[in-house]
């Protein structure tokens, strides 16, 4: 071959060889372009939830704040029920085990609290059963506490309503520093709770009056303050069981609150008011527990639809968690997914369906299909 032969020959290879390349990149995005077409506007049948756990034991709620029957009416933005997943994760809660060193490890915290003699030995307990015991003080505000031995969940009480030092507010801080307060007192007794969000917090302020507590309009006011400590957002990739083309199935990321018994409170609370040098913790009920939100294992379920839930809310079969308001007529304003952690005694996270009103109307409905709970 000549020179110019040669180079015409090697042009138009790579010509070829340029348009064979751009014509595979062209194939490869015409083949996503209608692999995302397929999946988004002609998905394949999902999956069914795996329901790892098999059947779980039903949420426990508590009695409904009002016994009154009650009309609801749809009052959204869109004017419509929301639509939500056909399903979602469910978790174990860590459970705490018996141990006959238990209650040696109760002392310890006692004394770390204070709950002790004039020779710095921790008071006698009462025993209230096999796993509660109480230890109180018999001087000063007459604080008295109360753990379980097997969660250390605790109660804890005194006569801070009559207390010169807490009528005189002399310590007694702003909302951040009663924050810090609860925080240092679980800090002292080692349960910290791992997963508390702080940006959560609720506070409210309150004057004592008469011997009883009385909501305060501002700090220079106020006598106690209120602390609620709230869990963080659960938050995961949610996989939907919908093939994808490419392989795999479909997730979707998906963020929800944790919620209590008594919104806007929380099972973590504390009271804060003055002592004699600093704030002190006058008053806590603390119940804690600890979901398992590990991703070795994925345990998705079956959850109700919309109009099933709120169906549960008009034949009166959901818990009225709270209501302040006269009017018999409800008008919803939110319907949306969270997560519930009760008072009682608890195996797994399970989510329920949460219809938010005016006057303080919180209603909630156990999201998970009725076929998968005993």
């Amino acid at each position: 071959m000549t020179l110019h032969a040669t180079v015409e020959f090697a042009r138009k290879a790579l010509i070829a060889i340029a348009l064979g390349f751009v014509g595979i990149i062209i194939l490869f995005f015409l083949f996503r372009l209608g692999a995302f077409i397929k999946d988004t506007f002609f998905p394949a049948a999902a999956l069914p939830a795996n329901a790892k756990f098999g059947t779980l034991t039903a949420l426990e709620f508590p009695k409904s704040t009002i016994n009154k029957s009650l009309t609801y009416r749809i009052n959204t933005v869109s004017g419509q029920l929301p639509q939500l997943p056909d399903r979602l994760n469910v978790y174990k809660i860590k459970q705490s085990q018996p141990n006959l060193l238990n209650l040696d490890k109760a002392k310890e915290k006692a004394t770390r609290l204070d709950f002790t003699d004039d020779h710095s030995r921790v008071l006698p307990e009462t025993a209230l059963d096999d796993i509660n015991y109480e230890w109180q003080e018999v001087t000063g505000i007459r604080r008295k506490i109360r753990f379980n031995t097997v969660t250390f969940d605790f109660t804890l009480t005194s006569n801070y309503l009559s207390s010169l030092t807490v009528l005189n507010a002399k310590d007694l801080s702003d909302e951040e520093h009663a924050l810090n307060t609860a925080l240092s007192f679980l800090a002292s007794i080692n349960q910290s709770p791992p997963d508390v969000d702080k940006t959560k917090t609720t506070t409210e302020l309150y004057a004592i009056k008469d011997g009883a507590l009385v909501a305060s309009s501002s700090l220079s006011k106020a006598h106690v303050i209120r602390v609620d400590l709230h869990q963080k957002d659960v938050s995961y990739e949610l996989n939907t069981g919908i093939p994808l083309s490419s392989g795999g199935t479909k997730k979707i990321k998906t963020t929800l609150p944790i919620l209590y018994p008594h919104p806007p409170y929380s099972t973590m609370n504390f009271w804060i008011a003055s002592g004699q040098s600093a704030q002190q913790v006058v008053m806590a009920n603390y119940i804690y527990k600890e979901p398992d939100v590990s991703k070795d294992i994925e345990a998705t379920y079956p959850i109700k639809t919309p109009a099933v839930a709120m169906e549960e809310l008009k034949n009166g079969k959901a818990y009225i968690a709270t209501y302040f308001g006269s009017q018999d007529e409800i008008a919803i304003n939110k319907i949306y997914l969270a997560y519930f952690l009760g008072e009682s005694a608890q195996q797994y996270l399970m989510p329920i369906i949460v219809f938010e009103g005016d006057d303080g109307f919180f209603a909630y409905v156990s999201a998970v299909r009725p076929e998968w709970i005993e």
